[in-house]
């Protein structure tokens, strides 16, 4: 009889968890404002300006280059987000959410996507697994690699684009 129990309560307690419950709320939590890249940050911002935004009880590691936070959801759900710097500008920001089984890493990487295609006003490309987003000067890749590294792992990896980087050699005029 409770094994009857269980094989009712599993399936529904965990699309509650992967539809909407507490890894939708998490996420929205971690992603912040439409109008910013990640928590209210953006790419371009001054280390000085990420810090200011950023939580410091979070904070793992600090030097110049970088900055590490971690943020503690349960033993099955935590972020790590780095920021790189170059020059004191950011420069990328690097996510990686763990979660406690490959069903929570497909639905957080279908979260992810749905959360950026309306905050970004289009759809995603896809190519060998990664979805892929662009703004003018930004890419931004999901990549649920559950299956790969087990047993729910999603990245996400925000990038200034090629015209958002200085040249390295001045171009002569045609």
């Amino acid at each position: 009889m409770h094994l009857r129990i269980w094989a009712w309560i599993l399936p529904i307690t965990l699309f509650w968890t992967c539809s909407g419950g507490p890894l939708k709320q998490h996420f929205e939590e971690m992603a912040g404002p439409e109008n910013a890249h990640w928590r209210g940050i953006n790419l371009g911002d001054s280390w000085e300006q990420v810090q200011e935004k950023e939580d410091a009880k979070a904070l793992l590691a600090l030097d110049s280059a970088f900055a590490k936070y971690h943020f503690h959801y349960s033993d099955s759900e935590y972020y790590e987000v780095q920021y790189q710097f170059v020059e004191e500008r950011l420069d990328e920001i690097y996510v990686q959410v763990f979660l406690g089984s490959e069903p929570q890493g497909e639905a957080l990487s279908g979260l992810a996507v749905a959360h950026f295609s309306e905050a970004w006003k289009q759809e995603a490309l896809m190519d060998q697994g990664v979805y892929v987003f662009t703004k003018p000067g930004v890419l931004l890749e999901i990549m649920d690699e559950s299956p790969f590294h087990g047993p729910g792992l999603v990245r996400l990896i925000f990038r200034l684009g090629p015209e958002s980087k200085p040249e390295d050699e001045p171009k002569l005029p045609s």
